[in-house]
């Protein structure tokens, strides 16, 4: 069956990356995406921790950038502690994973995005996914190691298939969700025209005024004929302007 895609925007340290493909292969998870590891790839010590797991970082897709590594997901999640700042949908790990395999099994391809040791996902990072999945840690103590939250993750996903807690049903089906590069689409075109309108002002609130546009179409689950409806609407507003 297909797995979720495992995505690690901006890795410090290879020894991290190792770690958790290992822990990804442990778990039966193989797909593996970087985004500008810091200290270049393919990386000696990443595959030295790896041990078992080096196929994983053998088979590791390296990207330039965020936009082109989830541009071919119908729905990504983002992990962070800080879900009460974006108005998204948060999961426990548990429930994140049911859900991403109920979305798998309606067709979807799904990834979880994870931020880099030193501080996380930036506030475009997780405005641009769909949903949050927040690892509940002691509030003493809150820093979460890159792959022990990728482990966290893991365990869940093959708790998940080996128990067949999740099982679908016909109307699901209808879960299929347009890939994020349609979305990109028409969100640029959106906010092309919001500027025409002289949407963005004053300049102060501009960078805040795309992330709120950001948060909101990258988390709706999209299907094609919603996307068709807001290609619609743009269209129409466009004629009778």
């Amino acid at each position: 069956m297909s797995k979720p895609h495992i995505i690690l925007s901006r890795p410090q340290l290879g020894e991290n990356i190792g770690a958790a493909a290992r822990i990804m292969y442990n778990f039966g998870l193989q797909n593996l995406r970087l985004i500008s590891p810091r200290d270049g790839w393919p990386n000696k010590k990443a595959s030295t921790l790896s041990s078992g797991g080096g196929s994983v970082v053998d088979d590791a897709i390296l990207y330039n950038n965020l936009n082109n590594a989830i541009k071919d997901l119908n729905f990504v999640f983002s992990t962070t502690i800080r879900s009460r700042k974006y108005s998204k949908e948060v999961f426990t790990p548990e429930e994140g994973i049911k859900f991403a395999k109920k979305l798998i099994d309606s067709g979807n391809s799904v990834g979880i995005l994870f931020g880099s040791e030193r501080a996380g996902l930036e506030k475009h990072e997780i405005s641009s996914s769909n949903a949050i999945i927040s690892i509940p840690v002691n509030e003493n103590f809150k820093s979460l190691n890159l792959s022990h939250a990728v482990a966290v993750v893991s365990y869940e996903w093959f708790k998940n298939i080996e128990s067949n807690i999740f099982k679908i049903n016909k109307d699901e089906k209808e879960l299929k969700f347009v890939k994020k590069i349609e979305v990109e689409k028409f969100v640029k075109q959106l906010k092309s025209q919001l500027q025409q309108k002289g949407y963005f002002w004053p300049e102060d609130k501009i960078e805040s005024l795309n992330l709120n546009i950001d948060n909101l179409f990258y988390s709706l689950k999209l299907t094609s004929p919603n996307l068709k409806t807001l290609f619609g609407i743009i269209k129409s507003l466009q004629k009778n302007k």
